[in-house]
């Protein structure tokens, strides 16, 4: 047990606390540096107040004076610690007994190593004495601030008093609100000044009534640091008051650089030019649109506004997005756009009853990832509107389509066979049955069907584009097989399967395989006058 630990235990009146007597335990250490009088660091106040010390917390604090710790110790706690003392009294004085008992004392002179443990001996005993003595100075010093602390408090108090007494004898005095208390304090920037309990300690300073040690500990806490020292002593209120008013300026400076900046905020949001330049960025942001050429903003925004307002694009639009802006043809921006196609040729059907234009619905839909719609819209085509075989055989390829993009390939082969038994010579129910027999891993089949479109006239770029889909959509034995497959048939058309082919989506794979190959002017021309719409494919 170490004896200096033991002197700083008995010192605080905790000897009965067994780590404050323990060396270098968190406690000890912490006694230790208040008997030097060096400051605790917020953990370590912390600590204490967790140790249930409150006595020991406000004295470490430097809100009580050490006579003044001792004095609130509580009885039942000094009794403990006059009996742990006289123990570990006890205990030293038993282990300094054996110590000399059993310690061997040699006649002949000390040896070397001797002679060195009695110089280190000395030198110990030395810097023992000095740190004793740096204790005191400490302690010393401590306790004159302490007095001189308490000195200015009762001063201040004293002041107060007799300047309040000097007012409330006036006839015309009328006891001052705690608005006005706050104001002679200069914290009327505190909205918490003007109220409990901070407003009940600033009377009490304001009439010169001292504050309790529960105050003292809220004011630390909660206060302005420069009305703490000014209740605890620290300060006068003649050196009070600068300090208050420097504080109460940078405040109110704050205050109103942020009211300036909100005020300028606001004004900014009702700005026309600037409530536009909001709107636009969040039409590129739904849209998914980074500009990377800002030359293309003008056009680029007016374009977005057009089609979120629901008006459909112009076809010089489109060939524009899908040309010079086609990097920033998004596929949210391609939803939209085939959305509204197919709405508007939706309600062509509704108005006319042209069947073509559930086939051009059907494809939007398809592109914008709503086939199911498109089969809504396709059922609910009555069969005496099919009675030509060009007409049929468009609704069956258009009605495959759909039932590939819900998974019921077998339905989508039967209505793509139908259609090619209707239109023998037209390439679109192949691409369909060619599209859906390779998803099946049906290659050779798939294959057949797509050589039949080639010679009817489908476009080359079409079928690769389809066919990349498909490979891409497969799982990694089915990508393999096609690709054997494929170069075997023809190794120099096929020769992309030996490249690193770009992911692709099953959106992209599905608005590749249902092109619309052109569409209508705005008006919709209708099948009677000799002309027929363009139909979907697979």
């Amino acid at each position: 047990m170490s004896n200096s630990a033991n002197i700083v235990a008995d010192f605080y009146c905790i000897s009965h606390i067994a780590a404050a007597t323990i060396p270098n335990s968190r406690l000890s250490t912490i006694l230790a540096r208040m008997h030097q009088g060096l400051p605790l660091t917020k953990h370590s106040l912390d600590f204490l107040r967790q140790q249930h010390l409150p006595g020991l917390y406000l004295l470490a604090c430097g809100e009580i004076t050490h006579d003044a710790y001792v004095a609130g110790l509580d009885p039942i706690s000094l009794s403990r610690h006059q009996a742990a003392k006289v123990a570990n009294e006890a205990r030293e004085t038993e282990r300094q007994a054996l110590a000399a008992h059993f310690r061997v004392r040699k006649t002949s002179p000390p040896s070397g190593s001797t002679a060195h443990e009695i110089d280190r001996e000395t030198e110990r005993k030395l810097r023992r004495k000095r740190e004793r003595e740096a204790d005191e100075a400490a302690l010393k010093l401590r306790t004159m601030r302490q007095a001189e602390w308490k000195a200015q408090r009762e001063r201040n108090c004293e002041q107060a008093a007799a300047t309040y007494r000097t007012c409330a004898i006036s006839s015309s005095y009328a006891e001052p609100a705690a608005l006005d208390i706050a104001r002679y304090f200069h914290l009327e920037h505190l909205s918490a000044a003007a109220s409990p309990p901070m407003s009940d300690l600033l009377t009490s300073l304001f009439q010169g009534c001292p504050l309790t040690e529960n105050e003292f500990a809220f004011l630390r806490q909660s206060g302005p640091d420069h009305l703490y020292q000014l209740a605890f002593g620290k300060l006068s209120i003649e050196e009070y008051i600068p300090i208050a008013k420097t504080a109460e300026a940078e405040v109110l400076e704050r205050k109103a650089r942020m009211e300036a900046i909100e005020a300028a905020r606001i004004a900014r949001e009702k700005d026309p030019a600037y409530i536009a330049m909001i709107q636009t960025q969040a039409l590129y942001k739904k849209y998914e649109i980074a500009l990377v050429d800002e030359s293309l903003r003008p056009h680029m925004t007016q374009l977005l506004q057009q089609i979120d307002t629901g008006n459909r694009l112009p076809d010089k639009e489109l060939l524009w997005l899908s040309t010079v802006a086609k990097k920033h043809f998004t596929e949210v921006l391609r939803n939209a756009y085939h959305r509204l196609e197919a709405d508007f040729h939706a309600d062509q059907y509704h108005r006319t009853q042209n069947p073509w234009n559930v086939v051009n619905a059907s494809g939007h839909y398809r592109k914008c990832s709503q086939s199911k719609l498109a089969l809504g819209l396709i059922e609910s085509l009555p069969g005496d509107r099919l009675k030509h075989p060009k007409v049929q055989s468009a609704i069956f390829t258009t009605h495959g389509g759909v039932m590939r993009d819900l998974g019921q390939r077998s339905v989508a082969i039967e209505l793509g066979e139908k259609a090619h038994a209707l239109m023998p010579k037209d390439y679109r129910p192949c691409t369909l049955l060619g599209a859906v027999h390779m998803e099946l891993q049906q290659f050779e089949t798939g294959h057949a069907w797509y050589e039949k479109a080639r010679v009817r006239g489908a476009p080359e770029k079409g079928i690769n584009s389809e066919l990349r889909s498909i490979f891409q959509q497969l799982d990694l034995a089915g990508r393999e097989a096609m690709k054997n497959f494929l170069l075997t048939e023809d190794s120099h058309q096929f020769q992309w399967l030996n490249e690193n082919s770009p992911q692709r989506t099953k959106k992209q794979l599905r608005s590749g395989s249902c092109q619309v190959q052109g569409r209508p002017s705005q008006g919709a021309k209708s099948a009677s006058a000799g002309k027929q719409p363009p139909k979907g494919s697979g």
